[in-house]
């Protein structure tokens, strides 16, 4: 059997778990790292070599229907609102056509990977799997409880639960515990909108929060001492009015911190886009974004021993940023143009 053909990069690799930006080059062969060398060499492309992003935190089933009026948080996407209903109303190849619409958008923008919380039971799941079809990219699907039902599909990854004020608790616990016998991870969203839901969503020992902006200091501690992660979604938090997190006190505390893009009827599924904002808004420390746009991702989605970084033997699920483009150019900190400036049309190559 013939060899697959060796793929040269060189450049500004942003290299190791620590990702520091070195001159030099990585060779792919067979889609995994075979080495990183300091010297010149004959290379298929020439520019920053980036690790690839992990959106932690996204719905992708409400892209048919993108940008609704502003409302309280409640009455976009609590039971029986905006969200709810246009799902209801929409014809299953039209939810389906903006999901395929939004992951060719999240591969273009660098994602890799992706955790999804689908509505609609089995069937919400099998159709984003439907979209998914021929696309580079990993899908982490968490399904929930179709109606009447007390546990959520076992088709999928995970189990995806909205607060645990919108459910009976005796349906979240059930839903859970099958989750569990299943060996599917838990995820929750908690603080979002207020602080009521924190206690009851810790207490279910999930395997990763979402939103958490609401935590006080007692939660953040708790939720440390639990080892649980958290996906912060700052952009949607601002669209739904409801306060930023505060990222540096999750990471003072100690928790692993990863970054979503939502909902995608409220903001582009592009990461290049939350960290921006996190970088000028809520962190000034580029490396601790741009972990937690990659490395700290993958370690949510269990993947982070095969990606998230670059280092020999990991897969190359690696991307190049055009050094020379009008937007990076004049760059005198790569990780940073990465981080607070670099976007889609900046990416020259997608591995």
């Amino acid at each position: 059997m013939p060899q697959a053909r060796e793929i040269l990069l060189q450049g500004t690799i942003i290299y190791g778990d620590d990702f520091t930006p070195l001159d030099g080059y990585i060779s792919i062969r067979d889609g995994i790292i075979r080495e990183f060398g300091n010297e010149k060499v004959d290379a298929d492309y020439v520019g920053i070599v980036s690790p690839r992003f992990f959106n932690a935190h996204v719905h992708i089933g409400d892209s048919a229907f993108k940008d609704p009026p502003f409302l309280p948080l409640s009455e976009l996407v609590g039971p029986g609102g905006l969200k709810a209903k246009k799902l209801s109303q929409m014809p299953r190849a039209v939810l389906k056509e903006g999901m395929r619409r939004s992951l060719n958008l999240m591969a273009a923008s660098g994602t890799c990977a992706f955790a999804d919380f689908r509505e609609g039971g089995a069937d919400g799941v099998a159709m984003l799997q439907e979209a998914l079809i021929g696309l580079p990219l990993i899908a982490r699907i968490l399904g929930r409880p179709g109606i009447g039902q007390m546990t959520g599909p076992d088709n999928c990854w995970g189990l995806g639960i909205s607060s645990t004020r919108d459910h009976d608790p005796s349906v979240v616990r059930a839903a859970v515990a099958a989750a569990r016998i299943r060996g599917q991870a838990v995820g929750i969203h908690a603080g979002e909108a207020g602080t009521d839901d924190i206690n009851g969503a810790i207490a279910l020992q999930p395997d990763f929060l979402v939103h958490m902006n609401r935590a006080e200091e007692k939660d953040l501690m708790e939720t440390a001492r639990l080892n649980c992660p958290v996906v912060i979604c700052p952009r949607s938090n601002l669209v739904a009015g409801v306060g930023l997190p505060n990222v540096k006190r999750m990471l003072k505390n100690g928790i692993t911190v990863a970054v979503g893009t939502d909902n995608v009827m409220l903001n582009s599924p592009d990461i290049f886009e939350e960290m921006h904002f996190i970088s000028k808004a809520l962190l000034h420390d580029d490396r601790q974004v741009f972990k937690m746009c990659t490395l700290n991702g993958a370690k949510i989605m269990g993947l982070d021993q095969r990606l998230g970084s670059i280092r020999e033997g990991k897969e190359a699920r690696v991307m190049v940023i055009d050094s020379s483009s009008d937007n990076i150019w004049g760059s005198i900190a790569p990780l940073s143009s990465i981080v607070r400036r670099a976007g889609r049309s900046d990416v020259m190559a997608i591995f």
